[in-house]
């Protein structure tokens, strides 16, 4: 018994002068400082401080962590000879990102941070990028300052698509909450209010181009408009001309549409109407500066539809082939951030004041434009009494129940 006494005790000695030669025992001790005070300082130990702390340092130094709540962790090797060590910890900023309605995905900086409601991180304050995309085509972006650790949450309305392609828009300082049709209405849109209108048409042979009445008072124009009467003695498109937008109606004309629209589609929910200046700028720039729909990059090629090499008249940009003379089928060129296409150049889009005092005017330039006139500030005075080849519109819709 007193043998295996004996060699336990010799074991326990061994170890003891092992760990004796090998602990690196601190030759010095560091005035641990830290900006702001209270961080948890830890060491590859497990032993823990909190600042400000002395730290006992070996003669290789030390590696430590330090953590605050409300800042960023930081890493650092304290060195015997420092006498006094401060350290800044950066600002952390935690986000808790929500939205309405819930579920977009969130891009901060351009990264993906999850779908809303979601949490993003950042050790940087200053200007941020936040973008949700939304699905449909419809993308939201944003600008967000963080200073002193605010916002810690951030809350947005954003653009929802509904049906029959509209878009219901989040409200904005200049104008209230409104959907918008992501299209210019086409000719086959507007050939159903000319059967609803004109069942039966006759055609008038002293009109010109053979329209009727009807049709020379809603187009205005010393144009031809594209549509005729079929075999079965109805108003059609024609061929070909079905989803380009329709051109040459009076302002009068495009306002009878959407009271037209409001009874045979938008039931409980929308009453459809031009728009005002306002709501069509907020609608053009979709949450950004401009001057144009997607930003501040100069229009090229594939963009949209203004005066190029195609155009006959004018031709104002040879060096831009957008594909065609006039018109283009819409939804032909990207759209904006909110899903929306065409709200610069295919056709201007009547837009009326609020103020009845005011005059109606055309927003978004056409096929027949330059660029500057695509710009979201270019506006267009147009005679109300005519209809013109390169004015068109597209249709609001206010929230009859919200």
């Amino acid at each position: 018994m007193e043998h295996w006494v004996v060699v336990l005790l010799a074991t326990c000695f061994v170890l003891l002068v092992s760990i004796l030669l090998t602990a690196p025992w601190p030759v010095d001790h560091v005035l641990l400082e830290s900006v702001p005070g209270g961080a948890r300082v830890t060491v590859p130990s497990g032993y823990t401080w909190v600042t400000p702390a002395w730290i006992p340092v070996p003669e290789r130094g030390i590696r430590v962590t330090l953590e605050h709540p409300d800042r960023a962790s930081v890493d650092t090797t304290l060195v015997p000879g420092t006498g006094v060590v401060r350290v800044f910890l950066p600002y952390l900023f935690r986000l808790l990102i929500t939205s309405d309605p819930p579920g977009a995905k969130v891009l901060f900086d351009g990264v993906y941070a999850g779908r809303t409601p979601c949490e993003a991180t950042t050790g940087v304050p200053g200007i941020h990028i936040l973008g949700f995309d939304c699905g449909d085509s419809i993308f939201y972006e944003d600008t967000l300052c963080l200073l002193i650790n605010r916002p810690d949450t951030v809350f947005r309305r954003l653009p929802v698509a509904l049906d029959h392609d509209m878009v219901l828009l989040p409200p904005s300082d200049s104008a209230g909450r409104f959907a918008v049709s992501r299209f210019e209405v086409t000719n086959g849109d507007f050939c159903g209010y000319l059967r609803y209108l004109e069942p039966a048409p006759v055609i008038d042979s002293t009109a010109r181009w053979g329209r009727t009445p009807l049709v020379e008072s809603l187009f205005p124009v010393d144009y031809t408009v594209p549509f005729h009467v079929d075999s079965s003695g109805r108003w059609a498109v024609n061929a070909g001309m079905e989803d380009h937008p329709v051109a040459g109606v009076s302002p009068a004309a495009a306002g009878g549409y959407c009271e037209w629209l409001t009874e045979n589609r938008g039931g409980d929910t929308l009453v459809f109407r031009l728009p005002t200046p306002a709501e069509w700028e907020a609608a053009y720039l979709a949450g950004g500066r401009g001057p144009w729909p997607w930003g501040g990059t100069v229009p090229s090629d594939g963009m949209l539809n203004l005066s190029d090499v195609n155009e006959v008249f004018l031709a104002r940009h040879p060096d831009i082939d957008d594909g065609f003379p006039e018109t283009a089928p819409v939804g032909t060129y990207p759209p904006n951030g909110w899903g929306l296409y065409d709200m610069a150049g295919n056709l201007w889009e009547y837009c009326v004041p609020e103020d009845r005092a005011d005059v109606i005017r055309a927003r978004g330039g056409s096929w027949l434009s330059s660029m500057d006139d695509c710009r979201f500030d270019a506006v267009l005075y147009p005679d109300t009494t005519l209809g013109y080849p390169f004015i068109g519109f597209r249709v609001f819709g206010i929230l009859a129940r919200d």
